[in-house]
Protein backbone atom coordinates (compact mmCIF):
# COMPACT_ATOMS: atom_id res chain seq x y z
CA UNK A 1 0.00 0.00 0.00
CA UNK A 2 2.14 3.28 -1.10
CA UNK A 3 1.70 6.37 1.08
CA UNK A 4 -1.27 8.33 -1.14
CA UNK A 5 -3.62 5.49 -0.38
CA UNK A 6 -2.61 5.09 3.03
CA UNK A 7 -2.97 8.99 3.69
CA UNK A 8 -6.42 8.47 1.96
CA UNK A 9 -7.46 5.58 3.92
CA UNK A 10 -6.86 8.04 7.06
CA UNK A 11 -8.72 11.69 5.32
CA UNK A 12 -11.69 8.83 4.79
CA UNK A 13 -12.18 7.59 8.08
CA UNK A 14 -12.26 11.20 9.25
CA UNK A 15 -14.75 12.09 6.93
CA UNK A 16 -16.58 9.06 8.47
CA UNK A 17 -16.92 10.61 11.62
CA UNK A 18 -18.11 13.74 9.91
CA UNK A 19 -20.54 12.05 7.97
CA UNK A 20 -22.28 10.70 11.20
CA UNK A 21 -22.64 13.75 12.69
CA UNK A 22 -24.15 16.02 10.12
CA UNK A 23 -27.57 15.69 7.94
CA UNK A 24 -26.29 13.61 5.07
CA UNK A 25 -26.25 16.13 2.28
CA UNK A 26 -24.43 18.12 4.24
CA UNK A 27 -22.12 15.22 5.66
CA UNK A 28 -21.69 14.13 1.36
CA UNK A 29 -20.61 17.94 0.96
CA UNK A 30 -17.66 17.85 3.37
CA UNK A 31 -16.93 14.43 2.83
CA UNK A 32 -15.93 15.09 -0.86
CA UNK A 33 -14.52 18.40 0.15
CA UNK A 34 -12.05 16.30 2.18
CA UNK A 35 -11.37 14.04 -1.13
CA UNK A 36 -11.08 16.88 -3.21
CA UNK A 37 -8.12 18.54 -1.21
CA UNK A 38 -6.68 15.02 -0.64
CA UNK A 39 -6.31 14.59 -4.39
CA UNK A 40 -5.22 17.89 -5.58
CA UNK A 41 -2.38 17.71 -2.54
CA UNK A 42 -1.01 13.91 -3.92
CA UNK A 43 -0.21 14.53 -7.11
CA UNK A 44 2.71 12.83 -7.90
CA UNK A 45 6.03 14.91 -7.79
CA UNK A 46 6.62 15.90 -11.05
CA UNK A 47 5.22 14.35 -14.22
CA UNK A 48 6.23 13.18 -17.52
CA UNK A 49 5.96 15.29 -20.44
CA UNK A 50 3.37 12.89 -21.75
CA UNK A 51 1.30 13.31 -18.89
CA UNK A 52 1.20 17.33 -18.89
CA UNK A 53 -2.02 17.75 -20.53
CA UNK A 54 -3.80 15.42 -17.97
CA UNK A 55 -2.68 16.50 -14.87
CA UNK A 56 -3.25 20.33 -16.16
CA UNK A 57 -6.60 19.08 -16.92
CA UNK A 58 -7.40 17.28 -13.46
CA UNK A 59 -6.18 20.04 -12.02
CA UNK A 60 -8.73 22.55 -13.82
CA UNK A 61 -11.59 20.05 -13.11
CA UNK A 62 -10.72 19.22 -9.27
CA UNK A 63 -11.05 23.31 -9.38
CA UNK A 64 -14.09 23.50 -10.85
CA UNK A 65 -15.80 20.76 -8.51
CA UNK A 66 -13.97 22.57 -5.42
CA UNK A 67 -15.95 26.11 -6.89
CA UNK A 68 -18.81 24.08 -7.94
CA UNK A 69 -19.15 24.48 -11.16
CA UNK A 70 -20.70 21.68 -12.30
CA UNK A 71 -20.92 22.23 -16.14
CA UNK A 72 -17.01 23.60 -16.42
CA UNK A 73 -15.86 20.10 -14.55
CA UNK A 74 -18.07 17.61 -16.84
CA UNK A 75 -16.03 18.09 -20.23
CA UNK A 76 -12.59 18.11 -18.64
CA UNK A 77 -13.42 15.16 -17.04
CA UNK A 78 -14.86 13.19 -20.15
CA UNK A 79 -11.23 14.48 -21.84
CA UNK A 80 -9.19 13.16 -19.18
CA UNK A 81 -11.68 9.41 -19.42
CA UNK A 82 -10.93 9.47 -23.03
CA UNK A 83 -6.95 9.98 -22.61
CA UNK A 84 -6.93 6.58 -20.39
CA UNK A 85 -3.96 7.71 -18.66
CA UNK A 86 -3.14 7.83 -14.74
CA UNK A 87 -5.76 9.81 -13.82
CA UNK A 88 -8.74 7.72 -15.65
CA UNK A 89 -10.23 6.27 -12.58
CA UNK A 90 -9.88 9.22 -10.70
CA UNK A 91 -12.13 11.05 -13.16
CA UNK A 92 -14.76 8.46 -13.02
CA UNK A 93 -15.55 9.14 -9.65
CA UNK A 94 -16.02 12.77 -9.90
CA UNK A 95 -18.14 12.29 -12.79
CA UNK A 96 -20.39 10.11 -10.45
CA UNK A 97 -19.71 12.87 -8.07
CA UNK A 98 -20.98 15.49 -10.32
CA UNK A 99 -23.67 14.10 -11.39
CA UNK A 100 -24.64 13.33 -7.70
CA UNK A 101 -24.65 16.79 -7.67
CA UNK A 102 -26.43 17.71 -10.13
CA UNK A 103 -29.49 15.48 -9.47
CA UNK A 104 -28.60 12.97 -11.91
CA UNK A 105 -28.64 10.21 -9.66
CA UNK A 106 -28.70 7.20 -12.43
CA UNK A 107 -25.77 8.59 -14.04
CA UNK A 108 -24.24 8.98 -11.46
CA UNK A 109 -24.66 5.19 -10.09
CA UNK A 110 -23.54 4.09 -13.37
CA UNK A 111 -19.88 6.42 -13.63
CA UNK A 112 -19.22 4.15 -10.56
CA UNK A 113 -20.76 0.56 -12.10
CA UNK A 114 -17.88 2.07 -14.84
CA UNK A 115 -15.30 2.52 -12.03
CA UNK A 116 -16.09 -0.87 -10.81
CA UNK A 117 -15.67 -2.85 -14.49
CA UNK A 118 -12.96 -0.74 -15.95
CA UNK A 119 -10.66 -0.37 -12.79
CA UNK A 120 -11.43 -3.48 -10.50
CA UNK A 121 -8.15 -2.20 -8.62
CA UNK A 122 -8.58 1.70 -8.34
CA UNK A 123 -8.13 3.25 -5.31
CA UNK A 124 -11.33 5.34 -5.63
CA UNK A 125 -13.65 2.28 -5.63
CA UNK A 126 -14.15 2.37 -1.97
CA UNK A 127 -15.22 6.62 -2.37
CA UNK A 128 -17.43 5.61 -5.05
CA UNK A 129 -18.93 3.04 -3.16
CA UNK A 130 -19.28 5.71 -0.10
CA UNK A 131 -20.88 8.01 -2.55
CA UNK A 132 -23.30 5.51 -3.58
CA UNK A 133 -24.66 4.89 -0.18
CA UNK A 134 -24.93 8.46 0.21
CA UNK A 135 -27.36 8.39 -3.08
CA UNK A 136 -29.28 5.61 -2.03
CA UNK A 137 -30.46 7.16 0.84
CA UNK A 138 -31.37 10.28 -0.20
CA UNK A 139 -33.46 8.56 -2.81
CA UNK A 140 -35.57 6.23 -0.43
CA UNK A 141 -33.81 3.41 -1.04
CA UNK A 142 -30.72 2.84 1.55
CA UNK A 143 -28.35 0.39 1.05
CA UNK A 144 -28.43 -2.64 3.32
CA UNK A 145 -25.39 -2.84 5.96
CA UNK A 146 -24.80 -6.46 5.44
CA UNK A 147 -24.40 -6.02 1.77
CA UNK A 148 -20.94 -4.66 2.26
CA UNK A 149 -17.99 -6.37 3.68
CA UNK A 150 -16.07 -2.71 4.39
CA UNK A 151 -16.21 -1.67 7.79
CA UNK A 152 -16.77 2.44 7.12
CA UNK A 153 -19.00 1.44 4.17
CA UNK A 154 -20.98 -1.09 6.74
CA UNK A 155 -21.35 1.91 9.15
CA UNK A 156 -22.51 4.60 6.45
CA UNK A 157 -24.87 2.83 5.05
CA UNK A 158 -26.24 1.79 8.97
CA UNK A 159 -26.45 5.50 9.53
CA UNK A 160 -28.54 6.01 6.30
CA UNK A 161 -30.86 3.14 7.00
CA UNK A 162 -31.36 4.75 9.90
CA UNK A 163 -31.39 8.99 9.04
CA UNK A 164 -34.54 6.56 6.78
CA UNK A 165 -36.04 5.88 9.80
CA UNK A 166 -36.18 1.71 8.57
CA UNK A 167 -37.40 0.17 11.08
CA UNK A 168 -35.04 -2.77 10.61
CA UNK A 169 -32.35 -0.47 11.03
CA UNK A 170 -31.99 -0.28 15.00
CA UNK A 171 -31.82 -4.63 15.17
CA UNK A 172 -29.15 -4.29 12.67
CA UNK A 173 -27.40 -1.74 14.80
CA UNK A 174 -27.73 -3.83 18.38
CA UNK A 175 -26.65 -6.63 16.31
CA UNK A 176 -23.40 -5.20 15.53
CA UNK A 177 -22.95 -3.88 19.06
CA UNK A 178 -23.95 -7.50 20.84
CA UNK A 179 -21.94 -9.40 18.49
CA UNK A 180 -18.29 -10.25 16.94
CA UNK A 181 -17.87 -7.58 15.55
CA UNK A 182 -14.58 -5.62 16.30
CA UNK A 183 -14.42 -3.26 18.78
CA UNK A 184 -13.42 -0.63 16.28
CA UNK A 185 -16.97 -0.93 14.78
CA UNK A 186 -18.77 -1.37 17.70
CA UNK A 187 -17.58 1.89 18.77
CA UNK A 188 -18.49 3.46 15.83
CA UNK A 189 -22.19 1.71 15.88
CA UNK A 190 -22.56 3.08 19.67
CA UNK A 191 -21.78 6.44 18.04
CA UNK A 192 -24.63 6.17 15.49
CA UNK A 193 -26.64 5.06 18.23
CA UNK A 194 -26.11 8.18 20.57
CA UNK A 195 -27.09 10.42 17.50
CA UNK A 196 -30.77 8.49 17.25
CA UNK A 197 -33.48 9.97 18.82
CA UNK A 198 -35.89 7.80 19.00
CA UNK A 199 -37.26 5.93 22.48
CA UNK A 200 -35.77 2.87 21.08
CA UNK A 201 -32.44 3.81 20.84
CA UNK A 202 -32.14 6.21 24.09
CA UNK A 203 -33.41 2.83 25.86
CA UNK A 204 -30.35 0.66 23.93
CA UNK A 205 -28.11 3.35 24.67
CA UNK A 206 -29.60 3.11 28.75
CA UNK A 207 -28.33 -0.46 28.96
CA UNK A 208 -25.12 -0.27 27.32
CA UNK A 209 -24.59 3.05 29.87
CA UNK A 210 -25.55 0.90 32.33
CA UNK A 211 -23.52 -2.07 31.76
CA UNK A 212 -25.92 -4.23 31.31
CA UNK A 213 -24.36 -5.04 27.55
CA UNK A 214 -20.63 -5.05 26.55
CA UNK A 215 -18.75 -3.70 29.41
CA UNK A 216 -15.84 -2.79 27.64
CA UNK A 217 -18.63 -0.12 25.77
CA UNK A 218 -20.22 0.97 29.11
CA UNK A 219 -17.41 4.09 29.45
CA UNK A 220 -17.31 5.45 25.61
CA UNK A 221 -21.36 5.26 25.88
CA UNK A 222 -21.34 7.27 29.21
CA UNK A 223 -19.22 9.83 27.24
CA UNK A 224 -21.50 10.05 24.59
CA UNK A 225 -25.05 9.94 26.30
CA UNK A 226 -23.94 13.80 28.02
CA UNK A 227 -23.20 14.64 24.47
CA UNK A 228 -26.10 13.52 23.16
CA UNK A 229 -28.80 14.60 25.82
CA UNK A 230 -26.78 16.71 27.85
CA UNK A 231 -28.66 17.43 31.03
CA UNK A 232 -31.01 15.21 30.76
CA UNK A 233 -29.29 12.20 31.36
CA UNK A 234 -27.55 13.88 34.44
CA UNK A 235 -29.56 11.63 36.66
CA UNK A 236 -29.23 8.54 35.31
CA UNK A 237 -25.51 9.44 35.39
CA UNK A 238 -25.92 10.16 39.09
CA UNK A 239 -27.07 7.03 39.77
CA UNK A 240 -24.13 4.97 37.65
CA UNK A 241 -21.75 7.06 40.03
CA UNK A 242 -23.72 6.19 43.24
CA UNK A 243 -23.80 2.17 42.02
CA UNK A 244 -20.35 1.72 40.23
CA UNK A 245 -17.32 0.71 42.39
CA UNK A 246 -15.57 1.07 38.89
CA UNK A 247 -13.17 3.89 39.61
CA UNK A 248 -12.89 4.58 35.42
CA UNK A 249 -16.60 4.82 34.84
CA UNK A 250 -16.61 7.38 37.26
CA UNK A 251 -14.17 9.32 35.80
CA UNK A 252 -16.27 8.66 32.86
CA UNK A 253 -19.32 10.02 34.84
CA UNK A 254 -18.05 13.22 36.14
CA UNK A 255 -16.29 13.69 32.34
CA UNK A 256 -19.60 14.08 31.28
CA UNK A 257 -20.57 16.36 33.71
CA UNK A 258 -17.80 18.44 32.46
CA UNK A 259 -19.64 18.42 29.15
CA UNK A 260 -22.61 19.32 30.29
CA UNK A 261 -21.26 21.88 32.23
CA UNK A 262 -22.77 20.70 35.31
CA UNK A 263 -20.44 22.28 38.41
CA UNK A 264 -22.62 21.45 40.86
CA UNK A 265 -21.97 17.88 41.05
CA UNK A 266 -18.90 17.55 40.45
CA UNK A 267 -18.63 19.61 43.56
CA UNK A 268 -20.37 17.18 44.92
CA UNK A 269 -17.84 14.47 44.14
CA UNK A 270 -15.14 16.59 45.26
CA UNK A 271 -16.67 17.70 48.78
CA UNK A 272 -17.51 14.02 49.36
CA UNK A 273 -15.65 11.65 47.16
CA UNK A 274 -13.19 9.06 49.36
CA UNK A 275 -11.48 7.99 46.79
CA UNK A 276 -8.72 10.68 46.46
CA UNK A 277 -7.89 9.96 42.98
CA UNK A 278 -11.51 10.55 42.28
CA UNK A 279 -11.91 13.44 44.41
CA UNK A 280 -8.61 15.07 42.41
CA UNK A 281 -10.27 14.48 39.33
CA UNK A 282 -13.36 16.24 40.10
CA UNK A 283 -11.40 18.84 41.24
CA UNK A 284 -8.85 19.13 38.08
CA UNK A 285 -12.36 19.34 36.22
CA UNK A 286 -14.14 22.60 38.46
CA UNK A 287 -10.78 23.87 37.23
CA UNK A 288 -11.05 22.76 33.38
CA UNK A 289 -15.07 24.40 33.66
CA UNK A 290 -13.88 27.77 35.48
CA UNK A 291 -15.87 27.08 38.45
CA UNK A 292 -13.73 29.38 40.92
CA UNK A 293 -16.40 29.98 43.56
CA UNK A 294 -16.67 26.57 43.96
CA UNK A 295 -13.60 25.67 44.22
CA UNK A 296 -12.89 28.66 46.84
CA UNK A 297 -15.67 26.64 48.61
CA UNK A 298 -14.07 23.40 48.75
CA UNK A 299 -10.67 25.25 49.76
CA UNK A 300 -11.89 26.43 52.69
CA UNK A 301 -14.17 23.71 53.96
CA UNK A 302 -11.03 21.18 53.82
CA UNK A 303 -8.49 20.63 55.83
CA UNK A 304 -6.44 18.72 53.59
CA UNK A 305 -3.30 19.93 52.20
CA UNK A 306 -3.43 17.85 49.29
CA UNK A 307 -6.64 18.90 48.43
CA UNK A 308 -5.54 22.24 49.12
CA UNK A 309 -2.69 21.98 46.38
CA UNK A 310 -4.37 19.86 43.67
CA UNK A 311 -7.10 23.29 44.09
CA UNK A 312 -4.56 26.01 43.72
CA UNK A 313 -3.70 23.82 40.52
CA UNK A 314 -6.72 23.80 39.20
CA UNK A 315 -7.16 27.61 39.67
CA UNK A 316 -4.30 27.93 36.99
CA UNK A 317 -6.84 25.93 34.36
CA UNK A 318 -9.46 28.98 35.59
CA UNK A 319 -7.59 31.58 33.96
CA UNK A 320 -8.17 35.43 35.27
CA UNK A 321 -10.46 34.08 37.79
CA UNK A 322 -8.46 31.55 39.18
CA UNK A 323 -5.86 34.38 39.10
CA UNK A 324 -7.96 36.57 41.36
CA UNK A 325 -8.43 33.68 43.54
CA UNK A 326 -4.76 32.56 43.87
CA UNK A 327 -4.06 35.74 45.30
CA UNK A 328 -6.64 36.16 47.63
CA UNK A 329 -4.54 32.95 49.28
CA UNK A 330 -1.37 34.14 48.40
CA UNK A 331 -1.65 37.29 50.91
CA UNK A 332 -3.64 35.37 53.45
CA UNK A 333 -2.89 31.67 53.63
CA UNK A 334 -0.63 30.65 56.62
CA UNK A 335 0.47 27.54 55.47
CA UNK A 336 3.97 28.56 53.98
CA UNK A 337 4.10 25.53 51.04
CA UNK A 338 0.46 26.37 50.42
CA UNK A 339 1.18 30.09 50.35
CA UNK A 340 4.30 29.68 47.82
CA UNK A 341 2.51 27.43 45.84
CA UNK A 342 -0.18 30.08 44.97
CA UNK A 343 2.20 32.53 44.45
CA UNK A 344 4.38 30.51 41.49
CA UNK A 345 0.85 29.65 40.34
CA UNK A 346 -0.30 33.24 39.84
CA UNK A 347 2.28 34.09 37.11
CA UNK A 348 0.91 30.92 34.30
CA UNK A 349 -3.33 33.04 35.50
CA UNK A 350 -2.00 36.19 34.68
CA UNK A 351 -1.92 37.12 37.91
CA UNK A 352 -1.57 41.43 38.54
CA UNK A 353 1.80 42.30 38.84
CA UNK A 354 1.23 44.80 41.64
CA UNK A 355 -0.23 42.38 43.59
CA UNK A 356 2.90 40.18 42.76
CA UNK A 357 5.22 43.37 43.66
CA UNK A 358 3.28 43.99 47.04
CA UNK A 359 3.63 39.85 47.65
CA UNK A 360 7.56 39.95 46.91
CA UNK A 361 7.39 43.24 49.14
CA UNK A 362 5.41 41.92 52.12
CA UNK A 363 6.95 38.65 53.27
CA UNK A 364 10.43 38.18 54.37
CA UNK A 365 11.23 34.45 53.69
CA UNK A 366 13.54 33.75 51.15
CA UNK A 367 10.79 31.26 48.98
CA UNK A 368 7.90 33.80 49.30
CA UNK A 369 10.39 35.79 47.58
CA UNK A 370 10.99 33.47 45.08
CA UNK A 371 7.70 32.46 44.30
CA UNK A 372 6.78 36.27 43.44
CA UNK A 373 9.82 36.44 41.52
CA UNK A 374 8.79 33.11 39.82
CA UNK A 375 5.58 34.09 38.65
CA UNK A 376 6.56 37.71 37.49
CA UNK A 377 8.93 35.91 35.05
CA UNK A 378 6.36 33.38 33.95
CA UNK A 379 4.14 36.28 33.23
CA UNK A 380 7.16 37.70 31.15
CA UNK A 381 7.25 41.11 33.73
CA UNK A 382 10.92 42.10 32.77
CA UNK A 383 10.19 45.83 34.00
CA UNK A 384 8.99 44.70 38.02
CA UNK A 385 11.68 42.44 37.62
CA UNK A 386 14.51 45.03 37.28
CA UNK A 387 12.46 47.62 39.20
CA UNK A 388 12.73 45.14 42.23
CA UNK A 389 16.42 44.19 41.31
CA UNK A 390 17.58 47.88 41.68
CA UNK A 391 15.67 47.91 45.23
CA UNK A 392 17.09 44.20 46.97
CA UNK A 393 19.44 44.85 49.29
CA UNK A 394 19.95 41.25 49.77
CA UNK A 395 22.84 39.35 47.66
CA UNK A 396 21.18 36.07 47.07
CA UNK A 397 18.02 37.44 46.34
CA UNK A 398 19.02 39.99 43.57
CA UNK A 399 20.75 37.64 42.22
CA UNK A 400 17.68 35.27 42.36
CA UNK A 401 16.35 38.59 39.85
CA UNK A 402 19.37 39.08 37.79
CA UNK A 403 19.62 35.74 36.74
CA UNK A 404 16.05 35.14 35.45
CA UNK A 405 16.46 38.81 33.73
CA UNK A 406 19.82 37.29 31.91
CA UNK A 407 17.54 35.31 30.44
CA UNK A 408 14.58 37.22 29.06
CA UNK A 409 14.13 38.50 25.81
CA UNK A 410 13.36 42.03 26.38
CA UNK A 411 14.58 45.46 25.84
CA UNK A 412 14.26 46.77 29.43
CA UNK A 413 15.62 43.55 30.56
CA UNK A 414 18.65 43.56 28.13
CA UNK A 415 19.33 47.91 28.66
CA UNK A 416 19.67 46.56 32.60
CA UNK A 417 21.97 43.88 32.13
CA UNK A 418 24.23 46.31 29.95
CA UNK A 419 23.79 48.26 32.74
CA UNK A 420 24.99 46.32 35.26
CA UNK A 421 27.83 45.44 32.89
CA UNK A 422 29.11 49.14 32.44
CA UNK A 423 29.20 50.06 36.88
Amino acid sequence: MNAQTVLRNLLFSAALCLALLLPARAAALHFQGILINDELSLTSPEPLADDTREEQLYSDATRAINESRWSDAEPLLKQISALHGRRSDAALYWKAYVKSKEGNSAAALASCDSLRSNYPQSTWLKDCSALAIEIHGQTGNPVVPQAESDEELKLLALNSLMQSGNPNALPLLQHIIEGQSSERLKERALFVLAQNQSKEAHDLLGQIVRGEKDPNLQIKAIRLLAAAQGSGSAELLLGIYNKSTDRNVKKAVLDSYLIMNDPERVTQAALHESDPELQRHAIHELGAMGAVSRLSEIYKSTSSKEVKSDILNSYVAAGPKGGDALAAIASSEQDPDLRRRAIRNMGPTGGSPATLVAIYNKFSDEESKKAAADALFVAGDAHDLVALARSEKDPEARKNLVNKLAIMHDKEATDYMVELLNK
